[in-house]
């Protein structure tokens, strides 16, 4: 019986991309390699409505984050991070370390954004020129509302710079929003490719800052100077990797009919569980991954042993879900009803 993974963080790869990781390895520095970068640079401009210069390197969605953080930070006025999660926090150290001068507005955990106190906030602070935030805060299910910032951001000239790692693939409005000018994601999640790409995002308008403080590793300029050499990477990067993330692509196409399709499952999974009296943590509203409350015990350890028993993987072992007592369902890739309907059938009776 194949497991079923309904985790942030493993997705189910096409039958494209099986085929393509079971190719044999060759050299990023051969022609093939720069045709399939090339590609899969296309696709990702595409995905960005052509706006935007994808850049395409060996890391993890933290590691693009970083790469962000290295490349705007240093020539910013002021930073502002909104946080309303884990990894609105973890942002935000980010920023901190890089400038230690970085404005936090930390919501409440899972709290919307709200334009009083981001307004109230820039008020205080006007100097801000770059605000940050997550555009879906895995550890709650939000969907932040970018286009409240982009009502914010605009008519003061601040730019917008965001954690996409888990919204890029099911988010294409994301691209659309003229003050977002960077944008992160990772080939793991919903673009479902193998883990281990960092991607940018970035606007075609802005340039990478100067810092004689920034890690090698980080500095962006070089690795867009790489994309003229043979291989068009400057470190080593996976043929499988690429090759993956290329063949998940193009079973994505333009993300708007896979993001429709996801959000189907969304819904079968939270109607389903409802009827069982589990309850969605509300504003959980990210197509990808939904944060349930888990019930009393001991029926809670009863569905993980009915989940295990059917092959059913769920979130809840992070400890930001271990302490708010909820578990997350996630949908990415080739997920289909009848994988819903198992995870919901193994605990319909209890």
């Amino acid at each position: 019986m194949r497991r079923l993974e309904l985790v942030p963080t493993v997705p189910h790869l096409f039958p494209a991309t099986l085929d393509a990781i079971r190719e044999p390895l060759f050299s990023h520095r051969s022609e093939r390699f720069s045709s399939l970068f090339r590609a899969t640079a296309g696709h990702l401009q595409r995905i960005s409505g052509q706006r935007f210069h994808p850049v395409i390197a060996a890391g993890t969605g933290t590691w693009a984050n970083e790469l962000m953080v290295w490349n705007t930070a240093p020539g910013a006025r002021r930073l502002l991070v909104v946080s309303n999660g884990e990894f609105g926090d973890r942002l935000l150290k980010q920023c901190r370390i890089c400038r230690p001068d970085t404005i936090a507005l930390k919501l409440d955990w899972g709290e919307a954004y709200d334009s009083e106190k981001i307004e109230s906030c820039l008020a205080a602070h006007p100097d801000v020129d770059w605000i940050f935030g997550v555009a879906t805060e895995t550890s709650c299910g939000r969907a932040n509302d970018i286009a409240l910032l982009e009502r914010i951001a605009g008519p003061r000239g601040i730019r917008i710079a965001l954690d996409g790692v888990s919204a890029v693939g099911l988010a294409p409005e994301l691209f659309k929003h003229g003050c977002v000018r960077v944008v992160t994601a990772s080939s793991g999640k919903a673009l479902a490719g193998l883990p281990g790409i960092s991607i940018l995002f970035l606007d075609n308008a802005v340039k990478p800052a100067a810092s004689e403080n920034r890690p090698e590793s980080l500095d962006l300029a070089k690795l867009i100077a790489a994309e003229t050499s043979s291989g068009m990477v400057r470190n080593t990067l996976s043929s499988m990797q690429l090759m993956a993330l290329e063949s998940s692509l193009r079973s994505i196409g333009g993300c708007i009919e896979y993001t429709e399709r996801i959000g189907k499952l969304k819904t079968r999974a939270v109607e389903g569980l409802r009827k069982i009296g589990i309850e969605p943590l509300p504003g959980s509203n990210s197509p990808m991954v939904t944060a349930f409350r888990r019930p009393p015990e001991p029926r809670w350890s009863s569905m993980l042993k009915a989940w295990e028993s059917a092959g059913v993987d769920v979130y809840f072992r992070p400890s930001y879900l271990e302490e708010r007592q909820l578990f997350e369902i996630a949908a990415m890739g080739d997920l289909h009803p009848e994988d819903i309907d198992r995870m919901l059938d193994a605990v319909s009776r209890l």
